[in-house]
This record gives structure tokens, C-alpha cells and sequence, in this order.
């Protein structure tokens, strides 16, 4: 039996030995005669240096906060803890039993971390704190004020700060994690509670959320789902920085046009690169909690119900993930509380950050392909590792995947990009592809995390007017067109339009015959 030495355990403020007082999701009629108690728990400090990016759910993850007594089965708490560190908020006087459950449950303990303080309730996504890069490069925590009076529970992102020994900052925000979505780039979400549970301006609510969060567009919708919770995870979120998942329901629902309105604004709105949204939808006839997921590094945890419907949700999440593990999990779900209101991702400290505009199907190809541009920043400090830095694409079902080193940007105000290209192709077809970078602390990094982004590949027109053989477009044939003929045999080749024109005997090949054919067409002109 492995000890507590086995475990990294960490006292923090907030010891208790009093007994637990379990608090449903809802507020208690107590809490109801409570509520100007709210707005007396806030703490603030000056907003973090600038600029401030707020991490996203599907970035990289050390690890997931959990309280016990646990709101999700120890069979999840399993699956998480292969992976990641369980951060786990726990009484002074349940660690013991936490323990005991924990390794009953078949849970790694190496990957256990007990946090030690008194909670309310189990709904760690709500109360759990919120993280940013600040203008230093540093991960920071950015506390909120719980929208429940429960000052156990509003103690929680200040005992995670000191846990993890990072910066700490808080806005006099009234706020719910669950009720809040960003892309991690600028784009965050949230239902209009946010501006009624402030007696503050809207205005003024939306400039906090820039100062703290770094938030410069902020969609306040009313819910769609009109239930008492009036969270954005029961009903959607942002899977990616150009991915959104909105449930759907049959057209005899009672909020069925609600939420297709609520489809309708996503759709009709932009992401950070200008570009509409991918919409995904969710089928949710009787109100399954199928967007109440976790993204969780390479995996998606989905909370399913065990009914006829439970495939084609999983489905839609592998559509949207290619590449990723997505996992269903049946448990006490609610319409309005499931797993994602019960967990709260902690990110990777000192995460290799990659920030990446992805190639979709309207992508234009030039004589060299696809451009990309990549930004690699390592919060470790520790460097780069240059030649590190590649593009890894292929056609679907290839064996193989082809790959291009990125090249650092030589622009001064675009410190950290890397640029490449993916080859173009003649004829029409889907390329998978993904970003892959490393620094110096061993970190090694994707994006996406897992699988490969996906785009369809037009054949380029760019080449029409190249001459075959002129490899470099300068209007004759001469010895660098056989030098270059000859890194394309050699596959140093790059780039469609070159390419499409080194097939000088027309046999359908490029080979050491091609150069021949060119060394004579130079001499003999």
C-alpha cells in the first residue's frame, strides 16, 4: 500500500476541521436571503501587466481540480490521473478517507496532489480560478467573486496560487465558470447573468473582462435554454479557436427557437482571424448534458446518459476532433450539471504556447503552397529549439506523413513566428496537417494537441504560365533550372509550380531522365 510520502501533499490557507456542509448547484433558500453576503467576499487587486491572454480549455493541461467528496466517479478520476495531476481540494479531516477512496478507486496516486481547505460543494468549474499569460510570460491566476455567498468555495483559485506558487490577481467581478467560454485569443462568452449579478454598467463589466482577461470581444447572450442555472456549458461552448459546439433540439422543444437563434449568432459571428465560425451541433432531445464536456489535453470527456442517443453525440465530438480519444462516461448527470461543472482544467505552467491560424477550405494556394504562420513561445524560458519547428502534412489514408522545417520571420515585429508552406497539388484533394515545435525544457508540442487539423486543397492556377523547365519563372532555360531540376529529383523539391513543370519528357515522372532531357534543351536551345 503506497503512503501519504507517495503523495505530494501541500497545506494551504482555509484548514478545517469542521465537517463538510454539502451545498447544492443551486442557491439554498438560506443562500436567497443571503445574496448581499456576495458582494462583501470580493477581493481586488491592480489587473495583471498587458498584455493579457486568457488560457483556453483546449490548450495544454497539467492537470484537473476535483474536491472531495468527489462530484464525478473514480473511474474518471482513473482515467484523468494516466495522464495529468488530480489536484484534489480536501478538508484537513476527509484527506484520509479521500485517500482511502482514491486508491480503492484504482486511481494513479503518483499523480494525486491534495490541496488543503474546506469547500462547499463539488462544482469546481464554477468556483475554480480562471487562467491567464500576463505581460510577463507568466501563468497567472485571475480570481473572480463566486455568484454563490460560500466562502469556502470563493477561497479556492487563492489556495490553488499559493499551491502552485504563481502571481494572483482579482477582479470585483460577480462570476460563474460555468458560465464562461474563451478561445483563448481574445473571444470569450457568457450569458447575460453576468451583467445582472454586477450593479455595475455593462460597459463597465466588459472593461474589466479586457483589463483582466484580456477579453476584446465578449458575446453576452441571454440563455437560450431558460433554466434556472442560465450556464453556457449546458448549452455550448468553443471547441477550438475556430470551432463552436451548440446543442440541438427537435422543433417541438420549448426553447427550440431560442437556440437556433443562439446557433444562428455564432455562426453569423467571427473568429480571431476574421473568419465565421465552424458550427457543430449536438442532438439533445431530451435535454442530455452532452455539451457539459472536458477537453482535456488529447482526450474529450463526455458525459453520457446510456440512451439511444449516446453514439451519434460521441460522434460529433470525434468529427470535430479527428485524431483525439473521446471518452462517454455515464454518471449523476443534470440537464444542468454534469461533468464539465464538476471539473476544472489547471494548465501547463510552462506551456510551449502555439498560436496558429488553421488552413480550412477556402485557403488559396501561391507558388509555393499553402502559407502558414506559426507563433512558438516556451513560458519555460529555457529557448527554442530552431530546427524543431515543422509542418507534417499528408493526404488522407497515406502511411506516411511528408514534412517542411519552419523558418524564423525576419519581420522585428513578428518575434517568434515561423513561416512555411504545405506544397500545393495539381488536382483537387483533403490535406491533413499539423504544427510541431520543441524547446530546451523537453517539452515537445502540437497543434492541434492531438490528431490534425483538415482542409480541402484546390489545384493552384499560379502555374499556368510557367514554362516547362523554368523552374525559377525568370523567362529562360539555364544551368539554375538544372540545378533546381535536380533538387526535385533528390526530393529537396518545393513548391507546386516548379513541380508541375519538371516532367520535361512528359512520361509522368520526374526523374534523372528529366535532367537530360533540360541539360540538353540549355545547350541546344
Amino acid at each position: 500500500m503506497k503512503t501519504f510520502i507517495s503523495l505530494l501533499i501541500f497545506l494551504s490557507i482555509g484548514t478545517s476541521n469542521e465537517p463538510i456542509v454539502e451545498l447544492p448547484i443551486g442557491l439554498t433558500q438560506n443562500e436567497m436571503l443571503r445574496i448581499h453576503e456576495i458582494y462583501s467576499m470580493g477581493r481586488e487587486t491592480d489587473p495583471p501587466p498587458s498584455p493579457v491572454r486568457n488560457v483556453a480549455e483546449y490548450e495544454r493541461m497539467q492537470g484537473v481540480l476535483i474536491r472531495y467528496p468527489f462530484g464525478i466517479s473514480t473511474e474518471i478520476i482513473s482515467e484523468m490521473s494516466e495522464d495529468i495531476i488530480v489536484y484534489c481540494l480536501v478538508s484537513s479531516n476527509q484527506q484520509s478517507s479521500a485517500f482511502n477512496a482514491l486508491e480503492n478507486g484504482g486511481v494513479n496516486l503518483d499523480n494525486v496532489e491534495f490541496v488543503i481547505g474546506s469547500t462547499d460543494s463539488y462544482w469546481t468549474r464554477d468556483y475554480g480560478p480562471w487562467w491567464v499569460v500576463d505581460g510577463d510570460r507568466n501563468m497567472a491566476v485571475v480570481d473572480f467573486t463566486y455568484n454563490r455567498p460560500r466562502i469556502n468555495d470563493n477561497e479556492a483559485p487563492l489556495k490553488m496560487s499559493n499551491h502552485l506558487e504563481v502571481p494572483f490577481y482579482a477582479s470585483d467581478i460577480v462570476h460563474t465558470g460555468g458560465n464562461y467560454m474563451t478561445d483563448g485569443l481574445g473571444i470569450s462568452a457568457s450569458t447575460d447573468i453576468v451583467y445582472t449579478e454586477n450593479s455595475i454598467p455593462d460597459e463597465d463589466v466588459d472593461s474589466l473582462m479586457q483589463d483582466y482577461y484580456g477579453i476584446e470581444t465578449y458575446h453576452v447572450l441571454d440563455d437560450p435554454n431558460n433554466t434556472y442555472i442560465d450556464h453556457i456549458d449546458c448549452w455550448g461552448k468553443y471547441l477550438s479557436t475556430t470551432k463552436v459546439l451548440i446543442r440541438e433540439v427537435p422543433e417541438s422543444h420549448p426553447q427550440y427557437d431560442e437556440i437556433e437563434e443562439t446557433a444562428e449568432y455564432f455562426s453569423n459571428s467571427l473568429n480571431k482571424w476574421g473568419e465565421p465560425w465552424e458550427l457543430f451541433r449536438v442532438w439533445t432531445p431530451g435535454n442530455q448534458p452532452y455539451t457539459n464536456s472536458l477537453i482535456l489535453n488529447e482526450k474529450i470527456f463526455v458525459p453520457i446518459t446510456g440512451g439511444s442517443w449516446d453514439d451519434e453525440a460521441l460522434a460529433v465530438y470525434e468529427t470535430a476532433f479527428p485524431g483525439y480519444e473521446v471518452l462517454g462516461f455515464t454518471g449523476s448527470w443534470e440537464s444542468t450539471d454534469a461533468l464539465h461543472c464538476r471539473t476544472k482544467g489547471i494548465p501547463d505552467l510552462r506551456m510551449l504556447q502555439i498560436i496558429h491560424n488553421p488552413l480550412n477550405d477556402g485557403s488559396e494556394p501561391d507558388i509555393n503552397g499553402y502559407s502558414l504562420d506559426v507563433l512558438f513561445d516556451d513560458l519555460s524560458g529555457t529557448g527554442l529549439i530552431e530546427d524543431s519547428m515543422k509542418v507534417f502534412w499528408k493526404t488522407p489514408g497515406a502511411d506516411t506523413w511528408d514534412f517542411h522545417t519552419l523558418s524564423r520571420s525576419n519581420a522585428p515585429e513578428e518575434q517568434n513566428v515561423w513561416i512555411g508552406s504545405i506544397p500545393a497539388i495539381v488536382d483537387s484533394g483533403s490535406i491533413q496537417y499539423f504544427v510541431q515545435g520543441a524547446d530546451s525544457s523537453g517539452r515537445i508540442e502540437k497543434s492541434p494537441l492531438a490528431g490534425w487539423h483538415t482542409f480541402f486543397a484546390h489545384p493552384t492556377e499560379a502555374c499556368d504560365e510557367w514554362l516547362v523547365g523554368d523552374l525559377d519563372n525568370s523567362g529562360e532555360l539555364n544551368i539554375l533550372d538544372i540545378l533546381l531540376l535536380s533538387e526535385i529529383v533528390n526530393d529537396n523539391g518545393f513548391g507546386i509550380c516548379p513541380q508541375s513543370i519538371s516532367d520535361i519528357n512528359n512520361d509522368d515522372q520526374i526523374t534523372v531522365v528529366d535532367i537530360v532531357f533540360l541539360v540538353n534543351i540549355v545547350l541546344n536551345p
